[in-house]
């Protein structure tokens, strides 16, 4: 148990998202972490939905669809749902496992007691909420 928690540590200071956390922060956000595994083909978050999660890619592939339409693919180390966090609105977007992988869940209370209360990372998650309200 230990040994995962070291590697889980140390794979999420790589990740830039992550970087400024100091330990007891990153500390506290891999102990609110949940694990799931997924198949190709699960639908993770629908569009028009409602949500309370935010979700960081350990491995695989997600396509995300507007409309049915695919607007992007994301892997491993990038996250989504942080819009419907930050701004109380529905999921803007269908996110689909395009192969099998694994996430981690962060919850909403978790999620704006670690990581928006750190104004780097709350920078990081605002320009990604920007560029992705742009397409």
């Amino acid at each position: 148990m230990a040994d995962d928690f070291s590697r889980l540590r140390s794979a999420l200071q790589k990740v830039d998202f992550f970087y400024s956390l100091n330990i007891m922060d990153l500390d506290s956000l891999i102990k609110a972490l949940k694990k799931r595994k997924v198949k190709r083909g699960d639908v993770i978050i629908k569009q028009g939905e409602i949500g309370d999660k935010f979700y960081l890619i350990s491995e695989g592939a997600f396509g995300v669809y507007i409309k049915d339409k695919k607007v992007a693919e994301l892997s491993d180390g990038q996250f989504f749902g942080e819009m419907a966090l930050i701004t109380d609105l529905p999921r803007t977007a269908t996110v689909t496992a395009l192969d099998d992988g694994g996430l981690f869940i962060l919850y909403k209370r978790d999620f704006k007691k670690i990581l928006l209360s750190n104004p780097k990372i709350a920078a990081i998650i605002n320009d990604a909420l920007s560029k992705r309200r742009a397409r």
